[in-house]
This record gives C-alpha cells, sequence and structure tokens, in this order.
C-alpha cells in the first residue's frame, strides 16, 4: 500500500501546491447570477492568464442551499498574495452584486458540489 501511496504523489505533485478557498452566499440564492458573474468577467481564466494559477473551479451544492466554493490551485501563498493584489481586479464589478457581503460566519456544511465553471492549465 505504501508503494502505491508513494506513486501517486510522485505523479500527481501537488503537494507542496496551495489551495485558495472563497466562500460566497449568493444574493436571494440566485445561483445563476453568480455563475454568470465568474463566467462574463473570466474571473477563472484571469487568475491563470495574468497571476499563474494552476486550476481554479466554481463549487455549487447539488442542492443549491448554502454557499458556493470557489478554489483555485497557486504554487505557493504567495502566488495567491499576487493575484489578490493584482490591479485588474479593480475592474471586476463588486461581487457584492450577485452575492451577500462577505462573512467570516460562513459554513461549508457536508454534502456534494457539482462544479458549474473551471478554468486549467494543466
Amino acid at each position: 500500500m505504501r508503494d502505491f501511496w508513494l506513486r501517486c504523489q510522485e505523479r500527481d505533485g501537488l503537494e507542496h501546491k496551495t489551495r485558495s478557498f472563497l466562500i460566497v452566499q449568493p444574493r436571494g440564492d440566485n445561483y445563476d447570477a453568480l455563475i454568470q458573474f465568474f463566467r462574463e468577467n473570466d474571473i477563472l481564466g484571469k487568475a491563470l492568464r495574468l497571476a499563474g494559477a494552476w486550476s481554479a473551479e466554481v463549487h455549487v451544492p447539488v442542492a443549491r442551499t448554502g454557499p458556493v466554493v470557489v478554489t483555485a490551485l497557486w504554487d505557493s501563498p504567495a502566488a495567491y498574495d499576487g493575484w489578490r493584489t493584482r490591479a485588474i481586479r479593480a475592474e471586476f464589478p463588486p461581487i457584492t452584486q450577485v452575492a451577500d457581503e462577505p462573512s467570516d460566519s460562513l459554513a461549508i456544511p457536508s454534502g456534494v458540489s457539482k462544479i458549474v465553471l473551471t478554468a486549467d492549465r494543466l
């Protein structure tokens, strides 16, 4: 079993990467508007092209209740910080048009999500 685990790690190469999470609650439970916001503004694509993300995904709960999770894979925490301070982000409309104000109290319950939007350079 140990040999299998080592082969997976060597092939995968993700063990030294950084995963970022953004948790947002769609305003008025309008999941489609939130998805469209990410699509129309090409936010995932710009994270890849302009800031070096390896991949990014928007995860929507299958039941369409609860928060949406946006994840991205980066080389390091510094790479993610570079995205957060990119000037291009100031050109995006405020996410609060389609999502409630960010809150540290949002929790992701156990469950199943569907990946509805992706970008990658893997």
